[in-house]
């Protein structure tokens, strides 16, 4: 059994340079880099009362002009549902499409919808068409080239759940609890190429023992990313240690990109909450991006300041970051203590 790397309470920082490549979205999550250098995004919508169908799929071509940058969206797909999570978490929680993968030429959806059911959608129709149907909540989406075979995992069952053609899904492991009894809340799954394995990030759920915190009642750095065999359901402990982490990417030369989603957990959203500038659970523009080498557990901050980031997407020089969770336009507290309003956006960090 390998050992788990702790990160240190004060990594090294290599802080990179980075810019904004989109604004003004709603709730961006997965990202995929498509064959033509083009982006594929999934949005899961605003969730305002007037807006439940707001989800979208879009592309985003490179700006011939500007390296770096990208032209304004093309909608490919747009009508799906999204839902609000305050009323039940007391935090900023929207769901609806969640991540894009690809393989073998094929391009898939992940969506959590508790009133249809939840699917898997294929790009390759017009509109997207469902090719799995699963219950629960479907959330980072993942191919597994040689069982050819597409990787979910499932926040509100702590599952890894595989989806074939021939069998549809079927649960590979079943994920204990964590330390302090909490439940593990898988969040992002990448698959790694030379265990064959898939590497998942734990988000580690709420504590539930003190009733007055409901909404932020987490054990501090308690996440971790751990490896499973799909074929065993072996599970092996890779990082501990972590604030919240949600995304993850493997970077050719081996290192994992780790995203974690804030520092600390401050003012939930009570169910009377009728609109106050209040962080909503995930202390905003707190996240930040680790750089982990696995052979040498080496950690370094590449990013810090990232408001509530939630997905990665590698491009050629740089990783690509999914920010801004909850209702857009909201006011949210700044670190200058002023306010600003929430949007989603991308950032582009330079590796």
């Amino acid at each position: 059994m390998s050992i788990a790397i702790s990160i240190p309470a004060c990594p090294a920082e290599t802080l990179r340079p980075s810019s904004l490549v989109a604004e003004g979205l709603l709730n961006p999550r997965g990202l995929c880099l498509a064959a033509d250098g083009s982006l594929l995004l999934v949005e899961a919508g605003s969730a305002l009362p007037e807006q439940t169908f707001s989800g979208r799929i879009s592309r985003l071509r490179a700006d011939p002009q500007q390296p770096g940058n990208y032209l304004p969206a093309e909608i490919l797909a747009q009508g799906f549902r999204a839902m609000n999570m305050q009323a039940r978490m007391l935090r900023d929680e929207i769901i609806g499409l969640s991540d894009i993968a690809c393989g073998e030429g094929r391009y898939l959806v992940s969506q959590t919808d508790y009133v249809e059911g939840s699917k898997i959608l294929d790009l390759q129709y017009t509109p997207p068409e469902p090719v799995f149907s699963s219950r629960g909540n479907l959330n980072s989406l993942c191919y597994h080239p040689t069982r050819r075979s597409w990787m979910a995992v499932k926040p509100d069952a702590n599952q890894l759940v595989e989806f074939t053609d021939e069998q549809g899904e079927r649960v590979l492991a079943q994920l204990p609890e964590l330390d302090q009894g909490q439940e593990a809340v898988p969040v992002t799954l990448v698959y790694e190429p030379a265990t064959e394995a898939v590497l998942i990030s734990l988000f580690s759920g709420e504590l539930h023992h003190t009733p007055t915190r409901k909404g932020i009642d987490f054990a501090d750095h308690a996440g971790q990313v751990i490896r499973v065999w799909p074929g065993t359901g072996r599970i092996d402990i890779v990082l501990r240690g972590l604030q919240l982490p949600t995304g993850l990417a493997l970077c050719a030369e081996g290192n994992v990109l780790v995203l974690e989603l804030c520092d600390r957990l401050l003012q939930p959203l009570p169910t009377d909450w009728t609109g106050e500038c209040l962080h909503g659970g995930f202390a905003r523009f707190s996240g930040r991006l680790l750089s982990c080498n696995l052979r040498t557990a080496q950690i370094s901050v590449l990013a810090r300041g990232l408001d509530t980031p939630s997905n990665l997407c590698l491009i050629p020089g740089a990783v690509l970051v999914s920010e801004g969770m909850g209702l857009p336009g909201r006011p949210l507290p700044t670190p200058e203590n002023g306010s600003t309003a929430l949007t989603g956006r991308l950032r582009r960090i330079q590796l």
